[in-house]
């Protein structure tokens, strides 16, 4: 093997340590027997694990951060799919000006986004709920879903619609026999992207929630306000765990890769 390979593919180790490494340091952390985070290694625990099923709380703000993920990346991906199929098919006016609107999202901080949408939601008088929180995520990711569908679309061979209509088929047939199919992977590549996202939110929904809409980043910090042990560290894991099992799946059982 010539030194230039060997050094490449050192390269690409460390590139590939300085990404996981925090990632599979927090999963090790979360097997210590130590009672704060983070501290030198101790004892190898599952007790982490087993204290978060008793807290209710954890439970719970999962189980609506998931709620929220889904919608919000549902509605994202079809709106980003919508969008970008009309930017990359027809040649609209003020076609980039409408897509940097619709990206515009990706160039301002969340946390001017939050503040912005509680004061445009309070103007309106509209009280904080599950539905507030779904619309602002989906503000926030459909620029992420529609730049990965946007990269789909590019290399999508449009004659096969041609084709299609040539045949007789109508234009909701061809969308549903043709496009979709073969934009398959780039959708669920979006959706995961923008459900990925939306679920580890922490800015908007730190506006945004209220008692009963309290999604998991928001109750990982207000745990934090008061104590830091190994059970944080277990929650995270199990995040992490669940992504990474997603990723295997779709690409090794499904065979889809997320980015196309």
């Amino acid at each position: 093997m010539s030194p230039s390979r060997v050094a490449s593919r050192m390269f690409l180790g460390l590139v590939v340590l300085f990404v996981v490494g925090p990632a599979a340091m927090v999963i090790v952390d979360s097997f210590n027997g130590a009672t704060s985070f983070p501290s030198p290694f101790q004892s190898a625990t599952l007790h982490w694990y087993v204290d978060l099923v008793h807290h209710d709380e954890f439970v719970a703000s999962m189980r609506v951060s998931g709620i929220v993920a889904v919608l919000a990346a549902t509605c994202a991906t079809a709106l980003g799919f919508f969008a970008g199929y009309a930017l990359i098919r027809y040649q609209l006016p003020g076609r980039n000006a409408i897509q940097t609107f619709l990206l515009g999202p990706l160039l301002v901080p969340q946390i001017v986004i939050g503040l912005a949408e509680l004061q445009l939601f309070s103007l309106w008088g509209v009280e904080l709920n599950l539905g507030v929180l779904v619309a602002a995520h989906t503000v926030y990711v459909m620029p992420f879903a529609l730049r990965v569908i946007m990269a789909s679309l590019a290399r999508f061979d449009f004659t096969l619609e041609e084709a299609a209509y040539s045949l007789g088929a109508g234009r909701l047939r061809t969308l549903r026999h043709v496009t979709l199919p073969l934009l398959g992977s780039g959708l669920i590549g979006a959706f995961v992207f923008a459900f990925i996202l939306s679920f580890v939110n922490l800015p908007l929904s730190l506006f945004l929630t209220n008692a009963r809409s309290t999604t998991l980043p928001i109750m990982m910090f207000a745990y934090m306000e008061s104590r830091i042990d190994p059970l944080i560290a277990a929650v995270a894991s199990v995040v992490v765990i669940a992504a990474i099992a997603t990723t295997l799946l779709l690409e090794r059982v499904f065979r889809l890769r997320l980015l196309g």
